[in-house]
């Protein structure tokens, strides 16, 4: 696997990180683990696809969004848009320690994800906005240009395959992602054996991009991040798919109107696209 970050820049800032960006209980199983043992995990989630959920990978994701984030809008305040966050809680839980008092709005539609995402963000200090409804009628609900940041936390990989999905008539609404996550292999198999992925989701995905693009300020910025996991690829997603997805992405998202990308040091362009809107 192409490395996802650098062992060596994030080793000796780990326990600082932890110390800013985990709670009080998550701190403490932090804690609990052998110094050791902290910084073998963190070298391990760098060098192959992600098998293990620890503190660790909570404190290391956390705070490499807030990197991001501080970089990108480093004054006040922000409104950040999340595209298919499903569950993960990263990205608001760095903004709430980041910059509390920020507008955190995510759109995605499995209930199940949803209900799961607000017990986990419950009593941040953002202000908090779920829209149920596809991404692509974004402008249905906010006003052009509220967004300053459009974030995919591992997302891009999502829209693809519910793009799949709703071609196929398979529901992600009402499911448990996980239980519809092997006909979502089987259907990426599919298309990449017979060469027919681009042809297929590309038209739908950068029709997602231009209603997203229309939600983003001028200025603003889109962060899309990838990277694997184990469980995924040990039920067959298709290896060199799940690790170039971005890499399949970026030429397509270089055709989006108004848009260019720019690059931040320290940021590897194999997990990494920053859009700025012009």
């Amino acid at each position: 696997m192409i490395p996802l970050d650098n062992a060596a820049r994030w080793l000796p800032r780990l326990d600082k990180c932890a110390k800013r960006y985990l709670n009080g209980e998550e701190l403490a199983k932090y804690y609990e683990m052998p110094a050791d043992d902290r910084n073998a995990q963190l070298s391990a989630l760098f060098s192959a696809p992600i098998a293990r959920f620890t503190a660790v990978n909570e404190a290391y994701f956390r705070a490499r969004w807030g990197e991001a984030l501080d970089l990108l809008h480093p004054e006040g305040p922000f409104t950040l848009l999340e595209v298919a966050s499903g569950d993960a809680d990263m990205i608001p839980q760095c903004m709430a320690r980041l910059h509390p008092g920020s507008r955190y709005i995510t759109s995605n539609m499995n209930e199940l994800l949803n209900k799961s995402l607000l017990q986990k963000t419950k009593g941040l200090p953002l202000s908090f906005q779920l829209i149920s409804d596809d991404a692509a009628n974004i402008l249905a609900h906010l006003p052009d240009g509220q967004a300053d940041i459009i974030a995919f936390q591992h997302a891009v990989n999502d829209v693809l395959q519910a793009i799949l999905c709703e071609r196929e008539g398979v529901d992600t609404v009402y499911s448990d992602w996980m239980d519809t996550l092997p006909a979502m292999i089987r259907m990426l198999q599919w298309e990449v054996d017979a060469g027919t992925l681009e042809e297929s989701v590309r038209s739908p995905f950068m029709a997602l991009m231009g209603s997203l693009w229309g939600a983003l300020r001028t200025g603003g910025h889109a962060v899309i991040n990838h990277y694997m996991f184990q469980l995924d690829l040990d039920w067959g997603y298709p290896p060199y798919l799940f690790e170039n997805m971005l890499a399949m992405v970026r030429p397509w998202l270089q055709e989006l109107a108004g848009a260019r990308e720019i690059r931040l040091n320290d940021f590897n362009p194999q997990w990494w696209i920053i859009l700025q809107k012009n």
